[in-house]
């Protein structure tokens, strides 16, 4: 993991630490657009990071965020939902696609 994964998590706890302070659901969907921002400018900057799935991931990651912030969704479905995209990131369509390379 890349000093720019690091930047990224880091920006993540600290909007969490942010929507812990304030308590509008409004607040917490603009400081998770934020966090997506943030991690946007970083992985702009890196040349050796894949933006498409990157993005694809930190896109996912920040829309059941807000889709659980706003109650749409539940915390339990909520991080159901992370760990399929997470599983779908590492094992998904294009993973026999990057072992043959």
């Amino acid at each position: 993991m890349n000093q720019t994964w690091f930047k990224i998590l880091a920006a993540m706890i600290v909007g969490s630490m942010l929507k812990y302070a304030v308590f509008s659901v409004v607040a917490w969907v603009v400081i998770d657009l934020a966090v997506l921002g943030v991690a946007y400018l970083l992985l702009r900057r890196d040349p050796f990071t894949d933006m498409k799935h990157s993005m694809i991931f930190i896109g996912g990651l920040t829309a059941v965020n807000i889709l659980v912030d706003i109650g749409i969704i539940g915390g339990m479905l909520g991080n159901l939902i992370l760990l399929g995209l997470l599983a779908y990131m590492m094992f998904g369509r294009d993973y026999n696609y990057r072992r043959r390379r």
